[in-house]
């Protein structure tokens, strides 16, 4: 939910309009974080309590059941509405007071567009440096250059897709978001500000609706090369993914692939 514009009230008709006292509003989508705070207090004002619980792990996740969500409430409320919002995303993360939530989110989608900006360009380094891509794929998995991006994106430069079920539009909103964050409380945005500029660029070309790892599609039309080729794409033909929390960080576990790392893997405890 917005608001038209700073200072507004809200539209007498509006959904607002009937929140009873005592009600609690639970806001689950990414925006403006002082448009988040002028949420709160309309609701407040009216009696009610707010929550902001933004959602976070991409549509394949959510349809599995293991989303995540960042919320910011007040204690009493968080207990309240927990239960609620595990039924669609069991893994919650109470992130302190209102607001809080929605920095730490635009900061992990701003996180994901450095680093889609960035594995164009090191995937084609390798390329022409003639290094097997699948193997690269596989040893950037077990290795610190590895990220949430480079192990569920990799598949959608493989298909030609580019799209993460997230769109360059909504990574541009995020990233835009935050540089309003960082502006007002005075740190300079340099990487994120050419990511900005990078996302741009991809929208201009390829459409706003293209998806969030267009990027990668930048770079292989800059050198007039593709990523991928048949070999790679019959590694990939039937990849998915689901998602483990293991001793508190996030793990891809990678479904209908070929591991060349099983003799020193680990197997998931169920």
């Amino acid at each position: 939910m917005g608001l038209d514009s700073e200072g507004s009230e809200p539209d007498a008709n509006g959904i607002l309009a009937g929140l009873r006292p005592s009600a609690v509003w639970v806001e689950h989508s990414t925006t403006d974080f002082q448009n988040t705070a002028r949420i709160r207090a309309e609701i407040e004002k009216r009696g009610g309590k707010a929550v902001a619980a933004p959602l976070t792990g991409g549509m394949q996740i959510l349809k599995a059941g293991k989303m995540v969500a960042l919320v910011g409430a007040d204690e009493d409320v968080y207990e309240q509405v927990k239960p609620l919002i595990a039924l669609s995303a069991p893994r919650i993360v109470r992130c302190g007071e209102f607001g809080h939530e929605t920095v730490v989110k635009i900061l992990t989608n701003m996180l994901c567009a450095v680093q889609d900006c960035a594995m164009g360009e090191a995937m084609m380094v390798a390329k022409k440096s003639g290094v097997d891509m699948k193997l690269l794929f596989d040893a950037m998995r077990i290795s610190s250059g590895n990220s949430f991006c480079w192990e569920t994106e990799f598949a959608r430069v493989v298909d030609g897709s580019y799209f993460p079920d997230f769109t360059a539009e909504m990574m541009a909103k995020d990233i835009e978001l935050g540089q309003g964050i960082a502006k007002r409380l005075g740190v300079p945005m340099m990487m994120h500000g050419q990511v900005a500029q990078i996302y741009e660029m991809c929208m201009a070309r390829y459409g706003r609706e293209s998806g969030s790892t267009i990027p990668v599609k930048l770079i292989e039309d800059m050198c007039g090369e593709s990523l991928s080729d048949d070999k790679l794409r019959e590694a990939f033909k039937d990849w998915t993914y689901t998602t483990e929390l293991v001793d508190g960080s996030y793990t891809i576990v990678h479904e209908n692939y070929d591991n060349p790392h099983k003799p020193i893997s680990h197997k998931l405890q169920k």
